[in-house]
């Protein structure tokens, strides 16, 4: 079955858009760090600290700000972007527990909308953000079961599942199957900076039950598809777990 998967997705010669520089986002980064630093202590948590105090509204905001097409991390993206994001507040400052979503692009929000439960509300909450509150209520054992019963899912100060434009990216060129997953990928890197920004620790999530995650936002069929999770929160450290620098070996030569 992967041969023939890696034969279905090879993908033939194809003539890409030209690279077009997009506005900046508008919220700033609250790095005092160099990008550098950032990067070398960048770590995957593996327990978060599930009686944190509450992330500061700020923070949430300027993390989610950074996955838009808008932010520098994406200027070098130049395809259009297919994933959107569903999240599990659980807890943030000023930011009712819930589920919300974030279109990462203003086309896809009626589809959206269209594709998932009918009860959901799409109230849009911020004016930096295209992000909408769809469901008030605390979430934590969803996202922990949702994602193979993992607690970094519901212990963390949000968890969030990478939805896809699916079946209209496939249906007509299967390997643009990989560049949704690059897509997720890179989604993943700055979440994981953004929160050693502010810090927080992320860690990507890749056991989770999409069936349900579906039936939960109301997806019947493949036009979305969930490809990737993710979580941040306060990290809890392992103390039988030695911990070096990154590059130490190349310092003492």
């Amino acid at each position: 079955m992967i041969d023939e998967v890696a034969i279905a997705v090879s993908k033939p010669s194809t003539k890409e858009p030209a690279w077009q520089a997009l506005q900046s986002s508008p919220l700033a980064s609250a790095a005092t760090q160099t990008a550098t630093s950032i990067i070398r202590q960048r770590r995957s948590a593996q327990q978060f600290d599930g009686k944190m105090a509450p992330m500061s509204q700020a923070d949430f905001y300027r993390i989610l700000s950074a996955v838009l097409p808008t932010s520098p991390a994406f200027q070098v993206w130049r395809w259009s972007a297919k994933i959107h994001l569903f999240i599990f507040v659980h807890r943030v400052e000023g930011v009712t527990s819930g589920v919300y979503a974030l279109p990462r692009h203003h086309d896809a929000l009626e589809k959206l909308k269209a594709g998932s439960l009918d009860t959901f509300k799409w109230e849009r909450i911020a004016k930096e953000l295209p992000l909408y509150h769809l469901y008030s209520g605390d979430c934590r054992q969803f996202a922990k079961t949702l994602s193979c019963h993992q607690p970094i899912a519901s212990d963390s100060a949000f968890s969030l599942g990478m939805v896809a434009e699916f079946s209209e990216t496939i249906n007509d060129a299967a390997w643009l199957y990989r560049r949704l997953f690059w897509e997720t990928g890179l989604i993943g890197q700055v979440l994981y900076l953004e929160a050693e920004v502010a810090g927080y620790r992320g860690t990507g999530i890749g056991c989770f039950f999409d069936d349900s995650v579906h039936e939960l936002f109301g997806f019947k069929d493949t036009q979305f598809q969930s490809l990737y999770h993710f979580t941040i929160g306060k990290p809890l450290e392992d103390k039988r777990i030695e911990t070096l620098p990154a590059y130490e070996h190349l310092e003492k030569s």
